[in-house]
């Protein structure tokens, strides 16, 4: 007879505790070709993230077998203080979906939280590795805190990974959230646009509802709040950049349209015509086109820019042209 293992959730909406639960069980019923099933009854809630981080089920019964380790399997504590908040096995797995965590990501924090792995498997492990992977002895005993930055780290890792379509669909609520995107179906070209976008900031990217503040750059350029943070205001204090904006915006104001072939031309004339170099030439003119001094490069930003411009948006995506007309009449 197949062994039958059963998860019974103490409540409707699914912890990270719980979750967790349900991931060595379900695994466990994999290794021992068993049969993983729910309680009967409930809401709907926790099985909605169940089938959000893959853990399909066998049926529902009224009760099941429960494992030895089970019983001895340490809480999540809760993070360390950070400015990401405190977390816990309370948390509900709802809550670190809308942060952006996708369900790869946390199936694989979940379940590397209380178990050793087996060297020298690494860190990043996909359903089919933790499934080839598994076994209840390597589960540890002592307490374990939820580690948001592992969590944080994986999630890294695993959006960088992500087809760029996919991660376009799971952002658009985040878009529209803020005004930036009209309701309904997108145009072709406003999708193809998007991933661009997305491209650009993912390197950076740890969660998606990061999405916004981070392409604000291309959907929201206004110098004046950009001038509040300390690293612009640092790069625009340093010898020089007046003088680099002046000539920089001269040069831009010639063209209706910045190819990034042209803005090369404009560098290598100012460096030619200009003392500056290295930060106290580029720093300047990056916080004049985006309002930082750091962030994605240029070379795939100045294209994003000029193509947002002719979209339309519920919001407008200015210019590199009109960016600098902007910026200039706030501190030039």
């Amino acid at each position: 007879m197949r062994a039958s293992f059963h998860f019974l959730p103490a409540a409707d909406a699914l912890t990270t505790d719980a979750a967790r639960t349900a991931l060595y069980l379900w695994l466990e019923a994999r290794r021992q070709q068993g049969t993983f099933t729910l309680r009967q009854g409930g809401g709907p809630e926790w099985r909605e993230e169940l089938r959000w981080l893959g853990l399909d089920w066998n049926g529902e019964a009224a009760s099941g077998e429960a494992p030895t380790w089970l019983h001895n399997l340490p809480p999540i504590e809760e993070s360390a203080p950070s400015p990401w908040g405190q977390w816990s096995g309370r948390t509900r797995v709802a809550e670190l979906r809308e942060l952006g965590v996708l369900p790869e990501a946390l199936l694989n924090f979940l379940a590397v939280c209380a178990w050793e792995l087996p060297a020298p498997s690494g860190e990043l492990l996909s359903r089919e590795q933790i499934v080839e992977l598994w076994s209840p002895q390597h589960l540890l005993r002592t307490p374990v805190r939820f580690d948001f930055e592992r969590l944080r780290r994986l999630n890294h890792a695993w959006l960088e990974r992500a087809d760029l379509d996919r991660l376009l669909e799971l952002s658009l609520p985040y878009f529209r959230r803020v005004g930036w995107l009209p309701p309904g179906e997108l145009s072709p070209l406003v999708r193809t646009w998007l991933r661009d976008v997305i491209r650009a900031v993912l390197p950076g990217l740890d969660f998606l509802s990061l999405l916004p503040p981070r392409t604000r750059l291309v959907f929201d350029f206004q110098p004046e709040s950009f001038l509040r943070f300390p690293e612009s205001r640092e790069a625009l204090e340093r010898e020089g950049a007046r003088e680099v904006i002046r000539a920089f915006g001269q040069r831009v104001l010639e063209d209706s349209w910045l190819t990034v072939e042209r803005f090369h031309q404009i560098l290598e004339q100012l460096k030619r015509q200009t003392p500056w170099r290295g930060r106290n030439l580029y720093q300047p003119i990056r916080v004049a086109l985006t309002g930082l001094p750091f962030g994605p490069k240029l070379d795939d930003l100045l294209p994003i820019i000029e193509r947002g411009a002719e979209l339309d948006l519920p919001v407008r995506v200015k210019s590199c042209r009109q960016r600098v007309l902007e910026f200039c009449s706030v501190f030039v």
